[in-house]
């Protein structure tokens, strides 16, 4: 499929393209030449960019057969339709004015030049009714008025016939916001009291020069529509009355069934609510500054008036022109012979010399009266051509703007805006204009478009799979997806440190750019601090061990003399205070007690306490018996009592010493 077409182009052998005239939300509209009829005529073709869409492809061929089913003065006529790369539709060039560039001009309208405007447009839509179909875009763009001041409905491109609605969708808003019935925004099928609605909105305008409601944005405007009533035009500084507020009233209400049977009707109420019938509007037209003449009449209400004239004159005969005063005569005008009327006065040839003189002295100063005149004429005509009928005015920058902005700021500048493309875009948001053709202050002639490209948003992209991967690779590979990292960590046993071991959503599902993946990598195994132990007892190390998430290992005793006090911690393998794996093991050396004792005194005592007594102090226990020695009949020293001890008592000895205990026996 090839791109839109370029002047020059001869489409089915029969029309010669020229230069682009306007667009719309379908189609581009070119100036044409029929060659075989040898006439101006306007070819619409349909966007480049839609030729695949083969609903949108139908409607454009249900557009042409629909108008070309209307026949009527004020419809634009639909000549003949084609395909030649693009579908195309011949139509009647209007060379003229929209409605709307009446408005702009004029600002608001009184009553009776209003009446003379939308009395031929409600009967032309009147007549497309009674064929079955609905325009459902009836505003001020899409009234055209020729050459010669004729109205002329135009558009019919989201026209639908009532009794085949297979491409309507349900809940679509077909139409423009600031004309659309409650209905339509309710989600009801466009209707012939929709566009009576429509029409009564754009009475309303023509009356007041503005529309009843502003908004936001075009869903508020709309919402407007269901919830307020159209406020009466007398209110809004109209220069009517209550009358013609009826008329408004009722062709505005928010229930079809309570707005007039049918547009001739409507027509009818408006026509009686004028008081005098219509006037011609009187406008600038867009030819070298000539005025636009919308006549006090339409076609249809002309001819009528113009037979029933006739018919009255016949009836009554030729006007009294009065009786003839008697001396004067009427010689008939022979070819070439000026006819010179004779007077009571009987005046003679210098009398009619003199008036001759007279008259070319008024000839020749009219004539430089008129050269005057045309020499002024001329200037002023390219001013009003230049300045008022067809203004030169600069396009706004419409970059960053969302579309809703964008269309105000188009109207604004009395311009229209037309969607070429939406494309993904990072930076842009849904719905905001990323470029437009032509670019900001080219300068265009009023209602001339603007195309421009809107963004989609962010691209949805599928998540890359990067656990297992270390955080600076998992943060690369997601920024190549245009996507945020958002980082946390946690300790794991298993899971090297620095690792992503977990990610949020999930790999392979759908987000859209710009999205954020969270990632959770890992910090290895978990530290913890080891708690000084010394001077505990092994139990006690024990727990606090078990509290800091460290396990007991081995328990090594020795004896101490600095730390005398059986089971007391005298060392750690981990120092207190120190950072390790949790769960890591702490070896412990625990006291046996001192590593010398001091020798307890056992003298006098039975061998079997001593020994224990010694013992009792970690000592091992030798004993020396021996016979008691005699002086005289004396015998010294007891049998079974410890006599003397080695080492002495209170001696220091080392621990596993012997201590020698002396006793004696039995002779």
């Amino acid at each position: 499929m090839q791109g839109p077409v370029s002047a020059g182009t001869i489409l089915g052998e029969r029309y010669r393209v020229a230069e682009r005239i306007g667009s719309g939300g379908m189609a581009t509209i070119y100036r044409g030449y029929d060659l075989t009829l040898e006439r101006a005529v306007a070819v619409k073709v349909l966007h480049s960019h839609l030729a695949g869409d083969e609903e949108l492809q139908a409607r454009f061929r249900t557009e042409a057969r629909h108008a070309a089913s209307l026949s009527h003065p004020h419809i634009v006529g639909v000549y003949d339709q084609g395909v030649a790369d693009l579908p195309y539709i011949v139509m009647e060039l209007i060379d003229g004015l929209s409605l709307r560039e009446v408005l702009d001009e004029r600002g608001q309208l009184p009553p009776p030049e209003a009446l003379a405007v939308l009395e031929p447009v409600a009967r032309a839509l009147g007549r497309a009714h009674r064929a079955g179909v609905v325009h459902r875009d009836v505003k001020p763009e899409n009234v055209l008025v020729a050459a010669d001041g004729t109205p002329k409905v135009a558009d019919f491109g989201v026209a639908r016939v009532v009794a085949g609605t297979s491409h309507t969708q349900t809940g679509a808003l077909i139409g423009s916001v600031h004309y659309m019935a409650p209905e339509l925004v309710d989600g009801q099928e466009a209707s012939q009291a929709s566009d009576q609605y429509a029409l009564g909105v754009v009475l309303y305008e023509l009356l007041t020069g503005r529309r009843p409601f502003a908004g936001d944005s075009p869903m508020a405007v709309a919402l407007r529509h269901t919830r307020d009533r159209v406020p009466p035009p007398s209110q809004e500084g109209a220069s009517c009355g209550a009358a013609v507020d009826e008329v408004v009233a009722r062709a505005t209400r928010h229930e079809p069934q309570d707005r007039y049977p049918d547009l001739d009707a409507f027509a009818d109420e408006l026509r009686e609510a004028v008081p005098g019938g219509p006037a011609a509007v009187v406008v600038k037209g867009p030819d070298d500054g000539q005025t636009l003449i919308i006549p006090a009449e339409s076609q249809e209400t002309m001819s009528v008036v113009v037979a029933s004239e006739v018919a009255a004159r016949r009836a009554v005969g030729p006007p009294d022109r009065g009786p003839r005063t008697p001396g004067s005569s009427r010689t008939p005008r022979g070819r070439g012979q000026p006819e010179v009327p004779t007077t009571d006065s009987g005046a003679g040839p210098a009398d009619v010399e003199s008036r001759r003189s007279g008259g070319v002295r008024r000839a020749v100063i009219a004539s430089l009266l008129t050269l005057l005149l045309l020499a002024g004429a001329a200037g002023g005509a390219y001013a009003w051509w230049h300045y008022m009928i067809a203004p030169i005015t600069p396009v706004p920058e419409l970059v960053g703007l969302s579309e809703a902005a964008a269309f105000d700021e188009t109207a604004d500048a009395g311009l229209g805006l037309t969607v070429s493309e939406e494309i993904y875009d990072f930076d842009a948001p849904e719905g905001h204009v990323l470029s437009q053709d032509p670019a900001p202050d080219t300068e265009l002639r009023r209602g001339e478009d603007i195309s421009v490209v809107l963004s989609r948003g962010p691209q949805p992209v599928a998540v890359p799979d990067v656990v297992g991967e270390t955080e600076a690779e998992a943060v690369e590979r997601l920024g190549a997806d245009r996507l945020e990292a958002t980082l946390d960590t946690a300790y794991h046993d298993e899971v090297a440190e620095g690792t992503v071991m977990s990610q949020e959503p999930s790999p392979g599902e759908s987000v859209l750019q710009g999205d954020e993946v969270a990632l959770v990598v890992s910090l290895g195994i978990e530290q913890v601090e080891v708690p000084t132990l010394t001077g505990r007892q092994v139990d006690e190390a024990e727990e606090a061990l078990a509290a800091a998430g460290l396990a007991l290992g081995e328990v090594t005793r020795t004896y101490s003399d600095e730390v005398p006090q059986a089971g007391e911690i005298i060392s750690q393998s981990l120092e207190g205070g120190a950072s390790v794996d949790k769960g890591s093991a702490v070896n412990l050396t625990a006291s046996l007690g001192p590593r010398t004792i001091e020798v307890p005194d056992v003298r006098g005592e039975s061998v079997e306490d001593a020994r224990a007594t010694v013992q009792d102090r970690g000592l091992d226990v030798e004993v020396v018996v021996e016979s008691r020695p005699r002086l005289g009949p004396f015998v010294r020293g007891s049998v079974g009592l410890v006599e003397e001890q080695l080492p002495e008592a209170g001696s220091p000895i080392a621990r596993g010493e012997p201590v020698t205990l002396f006793t004696f026996g039995e002779e």
